[in-house]
């Protein structure tokens, strides 16, 4: 109590502490002044001391009803924090409940997963195994394999070795065939009488006697003519075997060469037909498409060995006028070409459109759409008669190939087919009849050997005139079985006959530049082998000279250590010598001195004093007057 207040409060060990301190302090001192009073009496102001003294107690009453507020929210916490407490255990012994509960529920797990574990681990310990005995069983399979794989790899090598021999035994015999087939072949193919169907005429025996290489024509009136052809095909020779018959023309094509085959014949012989084969637009139940000589050789050319993309062209002589079949039409027709520009050598230059196929299919789409644009009509004597010549050119991307096939409309009796009337017909019949006499002319004035040959009177001579020159030609005349057609038969066999007896201007010519370029090609293998020989020699004579230098180097070095040699000793020859002069002049003046005595210096090398004249000096001794020395 003797304590300050102020002390007490930097005493206490926290401000609430300090507080209660100083507010009992506060009681204590009101208590003290009450019982002063109550003993030495009121003061002198006893209404401002009492007033001191009820404030005293009044701030000491305040905080005691605020202590009073502030313990009854304690208590209130405490309870709420009792029932806090009692809900957090009652959760925590839950919590506990479950713990126990996952521990257990953890611990049975535990147990299945063991057990589990172990019949897995037992499983694949089993599966290993068998694995392990299938990849032993896949080892020695695969080692099978692989020793299988070794041996056919063994007969595959063999049969590539094979194949190749096989392909060169081909390209061979490839080249072997070409050269043997002849610059001009004709064939003749008789068309079947079984085709004509309705159209055949009644009670004709026929007046066609053929054998392999010659064919008899007898008319009605029973004369007959014999034609002499290559070969000859009868009716029964399908359109496979045709192309087996022409396979060396186009064979020729793969291995760079030029061949054009050409189909010839009277109007409704077959020309067509053999060429593009049948579209199956017949009537007939069995009427189906047949492939012709163009698809047969296109797919030999594209997709057979040794073939590959080709550029196509189609072309037609219609009217005297060269039309592009393959360019888009204008105002319904195929646009027709300018034939007035030639290039450097005089050949025609068209501006034909070229389609580069490298299948088969896409080449058939191409044939479709070309001889779909091709100009026919219907006759009396063919119900779908070719109207113009069509010439297909297939050009190599790769080589100088090229395969030219040439389906010329039938030459036309204007009577029997119906044209007289006028009309197209007869314009369409005019120019394919002048056309085809055009290349009568042709072959007549090269048969001839004429120095003229009227190559520009059509436009199918012009077209022609390049390949004519440098293709091997193969030429399929077309005759009817019938003795009623025997007079256009022998006209034909005999157009045949002309053409298989020329053997064209340029087909010559280019026989006797082969030739000359074989004779040049052996000269020059015969030079070269002489160019070798003497290179040879000379490489002998080369390894000679150089021996022969190398030896003269040898001999040089000798010669110069030689030399080297002889200076040295020519030297020391020298400088003896020297040394001997020297001693044989020492010696001479020595024996001089000998000989004066004592007659004077100038007896003994010193001189005497004239009057009048300066002494002579002796050289200083050891300074001896050079001497020049003699050439060795």
């Amino acid at each position: 109590g003797t304590l300050s207040p102020f002390l007490a409060a930097a005493v206490a060990p926290s401000p609430a502490a300090a507080e209660q301190l100083l507010a009992s302090w506060r009681v204590v001192e009101a208590v003290r002044t009450l019982r002063k009073w109550s003993i030495e009496g009121p003061p002198t102001n006893p209404r401002a001391a009492a007033g001191a003294v009820a404030s005293e107690l009044d701030i000491y009453v305040e905080e005691q009803q605020q202590e009073a507020s502030e313990l009854q929210a304690l208590r209130a916490l405490a309870s709420e924090s009792a029932r806090r407490a009692e809900a957090l255990e009652a959760e925590a012994s839950e919590a506990r409940a479950e713990l126990e509960r996952r521990d257990d529920e953890e611990r049975r797990l535990l147990t299945r997963l063991t057990v589990s574990m172990a019949t897995r681990s037992a499983i694949l310990q089993v599966g290993a195994r068998h694995l392990q005995m299938e990849v032993e069983e896949g080892a020695s399979r695969l080692e099978a394999t692989r020793l299988e794989v070794e041996r056919r790899d063994a007969q595959l090598q063999v049969q590539q070795h094979e194949l190749t021999s096989l392909k060169q035994q081909h390209s061979a015999l490839c080249l072997q065939v070409r050269e043997s087939i002849p610059p001009v072949s004709v064939m003749c193919r008789v068309r079947p009488s079984e085709s004509y169907g309705a159209k055949a005429p009644a009670n004709d025996q026929g007046g066609l006697v053929a054998d392999s290489q010659e064919i008899t024509v007898e008319d009605p009136s029973g004369r007959s003519r014999k034609f002499r052809m290559d070969r000859i095909l009868d009716g029964g020779v399908s359109q496979e075997e045709v192309l087996g018959v022409a396979a060396p023309w186009v064979e020729s094509f793969t291995r760079g060469g030029t061949a054009c085959v050409l189909a010839y014949g009277a109007t409704g012989s077959g020309k067509t037909y053999t060429l593009q084969g049948s579209d199956g637009c017949g009537t007939g139940p069995a009427e189906q498409r047949v492939l012709g000589l163009s698809h047969h050789a296109l797919r030999r050319i594209i997709d057979g060995p040794g073939g590959g993309a080709v550029r196509l062209s189609i072309l037609e002589v219609y009217c005297d006028q060269i039309r592009d079949l393959l360019a888009l039409p204008q105002e319904g027709s195929p646009p027709a070409l300018q034939c007035s520009r030639r290039d450097a050598q005089g050949r025609m230059v068209l501006e034909e459109v070229e389609v580069e196929v490298d299948s088969f299919a896409k080449a058939e789409e191409v044939l479709q759409r070309g001889y779909a644009a091709r100009a026919t009509d219907a006759t009396l004597c063919n119900e779908r008669s070719s109207r113009s010549h069509i010439v297909l050119t297939a050009r190599s991307t790769t080589s100088d190939g090229q395969l030219v096939l040439v389906d010329l409309a039938g030459s036309e009796n204007v009577h029997k087919s119906g044209a007289d009337e006028g009309g197209k017909l007869l314009t369409e019949a005019k120019a394919i009849n002048k056309s085809l006499s055009a290349l009568a002319d042709v072959v007549e004035a090269i048969a001839k050997r004429q120095a003229f040959v009227p190559y520009r009177n059509s436009r199918l001579t012009m077209l022609l005139e390049e390949i004519l020159g440098q293709a091997k030609i193969l030429l399929f005349v077309h005759v009817s079985p019938f003795g009623v057609d025997a007079p256009v038969t022998s006209h034909s066999l005999t157009f045949a006959g002309r053409v298989r007896s020329v053997d064209f201007g340029a087909q010559m010519l280019r026989k006797d530049q082969e030739q000359r370029l074989k004779s040049e090609h052996t000269r020059s293998m015969d030079a070269n082998r002489r160019l070798e020989s003497m290179i040879d020699q000379l490489r002998k004579e080369l390894a000679d000279l150089h021996k022969e230098k190398k030896e003269q180097k040898q001999q040089m070095a000798q010669l110069s250590e030689q030399l080297r040699e002889q200076q040295r000793e020519v030297t020391k020859e020298k400088e003896l010598r020297s040394r001997l002069e020297a001693a044989g002049r020492g010696a001479e003046s020595r024996g001089a001195c000998a000989d004066a005595g004592s007659g004077g210096a100038a007896g003994c090398g010193g001189s005497a004093v004239v009057p009048g004249q300066k002494p002579r000096t002796a050289p200083p001794t050891g300074v001896r007057r050079r001497v020049p020395t003699p050439h060795p």
